[in-house]
């Protein structure tokens, strides 16, 4: 009788994290290179010529249309410019402090979505080398749950911060605390997920432990 064939249980995430972390060195190599020759441009939101927040103008009171007419009298900068539609604000001239805050609003998600497939990447191939019911390999999967989950919730307080220093060098009636929440629910719920599958895998590996034993 001819046995059904096996597939890698492994092969689908293999092949993700792998084209990510691709995806990855080719952009590290593109930066550094827009880097060495000035070829300028916007990396995760800073070196731009401009840097740009989306916000509703209404939710603080800005209600005139069009939102071009709307100026000094409600403490918005000279050198800022407002989206059409009243849901951007763009600095023209902006500084260090500008800059720095426009990354903060995008680099620390980019950098966990990194972390995340290059850790990832790790734990395939230990699980490759050391088999997949080990508790060592389950305990390396929870703590790559905690440090997803932990990261998401930094990079969204650090999106939310970003946001609001941006809005308040725009315009004076803002505060840093303007900013908004962009936690991903989905993204929680998956590195919870992944939490649980680690523990799950501990206990797996002491019933396999007691398996062998008992054999």
């Amino acid at each position: 009788m001819k046995r059904p064939k096996t597939h890698d249980p492994l092969g689908p995430l293999d092949f993700v994290t792998s084209f990510f972390a691709t995806l990855l060195g080719v952009l590290i190599l593109l930066v550094t290179a827009s880097a060495i020759f000035g070829w300028g441009g916007s990396t995760l939101g800073m070196g731009g010529e401009s840097v740009c927040v989306t916000t509703d103008l209404r939710t603080f009171g800005l209600t005139e249309d069009p939102y071009g007419d709307v100026r000094k009298e409600d403490g918005i900068h000279r050198k800022v410019s407002i989206d059409p539609d009243g849901t951007q604000l763009c600095d023209g001239d902006p500084g260090l402090r500008q800059h720095a805050s426009s990354g903060l609003t995008q680099a620390p998600s980019a950098i966990v979505f990194f972390a995340f497939v290059l850790l990832t990447r790790r734990i395939i191939r230990y699980a490759r080398r050391h088999g997949l019911f080990s508790v060592e390999l389950a305990q390396r999967i929870t703590r790559l749950g905690w440090l997803l989950l932990a990261g998401l919730l930094m990079a969204g307080f650090l999106k939310w911060l970003g946001e609001g220093l941006l809005l308040s060098s725009m315009v004076d009636s803002m505060s840093w605390t303007d900013g908004s929440i962009g936690v991903s629910v989905p993204a929680l719920i998956g590195a919870v997920g992944v939490v649980s599958i680690g523990r799950i895998m501990i206990r797996a590996a002491a019933l396999q432990a007691d398996s062998d034993a008992t054999i």
